[in-house]
C-alpha cells in the first residue's frame, strides 16, 4: 500500500478489490487523513458497485459505517451521496442504516459487531449514538432520502424491501414512518398553506391547532397517536399530546405565530413563560399521577415538552442565543421553538 496515494488505493479496491480485511485497511488509513477528502473517499467505497460482485453489499455497508467517523457530518454527507446516486443497493442499505440509529437500535445493525477494526474504532455501543442530536439527525437524513430517491416510484423497490425482510422492530417501524411521510407528501399543497398560515397575522390560535391536528407530521414525523386537547385531571388540557413510536411521550402547547417569543432584552416573554409552565405543569402531573396517566395513555412516563410560538425568523441573533440557552438548560425536558422552525419545513418540504 505505501507505494500508492490513498486514493489510488480506493480506485483501485473499486476495480479489484474482495477482501473486507483490505478495505478495513484502506478506511483506517482514511481515519487516519481524517479530513473532508479522506470522508468522500469513504463515501465513494460506500457507493461503488465494485463491478456486480455477488457480496458488494457487505463492501458498501462495512464503508457506510465508516463514515461514522465523522460523527454527524458524515451522517448527512452519506444521505446526501445516496440522493445523489439513487442506486437501489446503496438506498437500500443506507436507509437501514439510518432507521437503526433513529431508533436507537444500532446494535442490531448488519456488521455493527464486527472484528474488523475500522469497525471496532468506532464503538457502536457507545451511548453517545442514542442521544437528542444522533437521533434527530438520522430521521432528519432519513426522511429525506426517502422523499428524495426513486422518484417515479409509487412503491420504491429500495426502500419497500426493508419493510418486507426482518429486521430489528424499531428500525422497521422507522423506516415505515417514513414511507408514510414520503407517500403523504406526494401534494406540495400543504407545504404552501402550512406557509402562508404561518405568515398571517389575522388567524386565531385554533386555526395553527386544527392544522397541525390535520398534519401531525409536522409536529413529530415518527409520530405513533396523537391526542387533541386531551385531559389532564380536572383542568389541566394541553393542545396536543404525542406518542412516538419509540413509546416516549410529548406534552405540546402552542401559542400563535404573531406572539413574540422573546423580549428586546433577550428574555423569554410572558406568553412564552406562561406556555413553559403550563407543559411542565402537565409533565409534572403525569409524574405524580402516573398510575392513573398510564391507564389512559399507556407507558407514559415523564413525557417531554414542546411549547410552539412565534417565528424565530424574527429572532435577533442575540434573542436566538438566548433561546438556545433557554433550551439547552431544561436538559432535554423541554424545548421551544418558533412555527417557522426548520425541522418543521423539512417534514413537509
Amino acid at each position: 500500500m505505501r507505494n500508492h496515494t490513498i486514493e489510488e488505493l480506493v480506485c483501485q479496491f473499486q476495480v479489484s478489490g474482495s477482501s473486507l480485511y483490505e478495505l478495513n485497511e484502506i478506511i483506517i488509513l482514511l481515519y487516519k487523513q481524517n479530513n473532508n477528502d479522506a470522508l468522500n473517499l469513504v463515501l465513494k467505497l460506500a457507493m461503488s458497485d465494485y463491478g456486480g460482485i455477488t457480496f458488494k453489499a457487505e463492501l458498501q455497508i462495512i464503508a457506510m459505517l465508516g463514515t461514522l467517523h465523522w460523527g454527524i457530518k458524515g451522517l448527512e454527507k452519506l444521505g446526501k451521496s445516496t440522493i445523489k446516486n439513487d442506486c437501489f443497493r446503496a438506498i437500500n442499505n443506507v436507509t437501514r442504516l439510518l432507521s437503526h440509529i433513529s431508533s436507537k437500535s444500532l446494535n442490531d445493525f448488519f456488521f455493527a459487531n464486527s472484528n474488523l477494526p475500522c469497525i471496532k474504532r468506532l464503538n457502536l455501543e457507545n451511548e453517545k449514538y442514542k442521544t437528542e442530536e444522533w437521533i434527530t439527525n438520522a430521521k432528519k437524513v432519513l426522511i429525506e432520502v426517502v422523499k428524495s430517491v426513486e422518484k417515479n416510484d409509487i412503491f420504491p423497490l429500495g426502500l419497500i424491501q426493508n419493510l418486507i425482510y426482518p429486521f430489528n422492530i424499531s428500525a422497521q417501524e422507522h423506516m415505515f414512518a417514513a414511507l408514510m411521510i414520503r407517500w403523504f407528501n406526494f401534494n406540495s399543497n400543504n407545504v404552501y398553506k402550512y406557509l402562508e398560515l404561518i405568515e398571517s397575522t389575522t388567524k386565531k390560535e385554533i386555526i395553527y391547532h386544527n392544522f397541525l391536528k390535520n398534519n401531525p407530521y409536522i409536529l413529530e414525523p415518527f409520530h405513533a397517536q396523537i391526542w387533541s386537547k386531551p385531559k389532564f385531571g380536572e383542568n389541566l388540557i394541553p393542545d396536543f399530546l404525542i406518542r412516538s413510536m419509540d413509546d416516549a411521550y410529548t406534552v405540546i402547547e402552542i401559542e400563535e405565530p404573531n406572539t413574540s417569543i422573546m423580549t428586546k432584552s433577550g428574555e423569554l416573554s410572558a406568553k412564552t413563560t406562561h406556555a413553559k409552565k403550563q407543559a411542565l405543569d402537565f409533565r409534572d402531573w403525569a409524574i405524580n399521577n402516573n398510575l392513573y396517566a398510564s391507564r389512559k395513555y399507556q407507558n407514559i412516563y415523564r413525557p417531554f415538552c414542546l411549547v410552539v410560538i412565534g417565528r424565530e425568523s424574527e429572532l435577533t441573533e442575540v434573542q436566538k442565543q438566548r433561546l438556545k440557552q433557554e433550551n439547552e438548560s431544561t436538559q432535554g425536558i423541554l424545548k421551544i421553538v418558533g412555527f417557522d422552525k426548520k425541522t418543521f419545513r423539512k417534514t413537509i418540504s
